[in-house]
């Protein structure tokens, strides 16, 4: 997804961009990269692989496919992870949990496995900061 801001600092490999929020920032797998100035502005660290200096007018980019991972990642994992640990117990709880609400066991183990996906995704998100391909990156000087 082709972006437009502002160069405001210049890091050398790497630049600060001012430029305007979209509704696509929201589910965004750089958003790491991201400060925001205001409901509608946001700074930007992009990698600078065409020499932008300050107070040039960019283009900038984030893959889509970043974006579309980032989104079925926040909101499908939590969600598969939390009907399988409900789903897992009520089955198990028949020969488990005998004596406890199956109701009950259910729904603190599906907590459980929901409290494990973000977990899961926070020290996954820890290793995609690394990957350069996840990080938006200047694609020309306008």
């Amino acid at each position: 997804m082709e972006e437009h801001g502002v160069v405001v600092e210049d890091n050398g490999a790497q630049v600060l961009i001012r430029a305007k929020r979209t509704s696509a920032c929201d589910s965004c797998a750089s958003s790491k990269s991201c400060h925001s100035v205001s409901d509608e502005e946001m700074l930007v660290e992009a990698d600078n692989p065409v020499g932008a200096h300050v107070g040039d007018r960019v283009a900038y980019e984030v893959k889509a496919s970043a974006i579309i991972k980032a989104g079925m990642l926040l909101y499908l994992v939590p969600l598969l992870s939390f009907i399988g640990g409900l789903v897992l117990v009520s089955v198990a709880s028949t020969r488990y949990f005998t004596g406890y609400n199956p109701d009950l066991v259910s729904g603190l183990f599906g907590a459980a496995f929901l409290a494990g996906a973000f977990i899961g995704l926070k020290l996954y998100g820890r290793r995609l900061e690394r990957d350069r391909s996840y990080r938006p990156h200047v694609l020309k000087v306008l």
